[in-house]
């Protein structure tokens, strides 16, 4: 069995489905460290000017002190401005994403909203179920051991931090994205 691992970002980029697809079964990394400046609750699209914007989901003060799935988003004007911005710029309704007060939820919703534009099936898992509590190299294969996985799809950054010797029955392969860009999938998906 084929499993990927990634952490749940704000409206992935397009490699992130690519490795989803390819999969037998994705785990959702949930139960890692916040971090901030990342894609966790952040993303960008060409508006309709062709200049790159951001979208970020404010989140408290403290997300760096909790795993993925414990961070809540802040009260603000944030949501209506990104709900208006998305509107404006690539013509699609997000409110139903963004009604959520805890990050893990909105990045699932749209995880599962592009899934479903792009008719990936493959089924969805959330680390923090597995209750593994080792880190780094030895928790993905933790996992992979797990859930059952014969092949470990990693991303191509994972030619330069996973522990290959770790792997001991569980054959490495890595995920080469063939993008058009790497914008958020929003701005990808948004003619499907």
């Amino acid at each position: 069995m084929k499993v990927a691992i990634h952490q749940p970002e704000h409206f992935p980029y397009m490699g992130f489905f690519e490795k989803m697809k390819s999969a037998d079964l994705f785990v959702i990394l949930d139960d890692v460290q916040y971090k901030k400046n990342n894609w966790q609750n952040r993303n960008k699209f060409l508006n309709k000017n062709g200049v790159e914007e951001f979208f970020s989901v404010q989140v408290e003060k403290e997300a760096t002190k909790k795993l993925i799935k414990d961070v809540n988003v802040v009260e603000g004007v944030w949501r209506k401005k990104i709900i208006k911005k998305i509107q404006q710029n690539l013509n699609i309704d997000v409110s139903h994403i963004y009604s959520h007060n805890k990050l893990i939820d909105i990045n699932m919703n749209s995880i599962i909203w592009v899934r479903e534009k792009l008719n990936i099936n493959t089924p969805i898992i959330h680390s923090s179920d597995l209750h593994i509590n080792t880190k780094s190299t030895q928790r993905l294969v933790d996992i992979c051991n797990e859930v059952g996985a014969t092949e470990y799809i990693s991303g191509e950054g994972g030619k330069d931090y996973l522990d290959k010797s770790l792997f001991k029955n569980i054959k490495i392969t890595y995920s080469k994205p063939k993008l058009k860009n790497y914008y958020s999938s929003i701005y990808n998906v948004k003619a499907i």
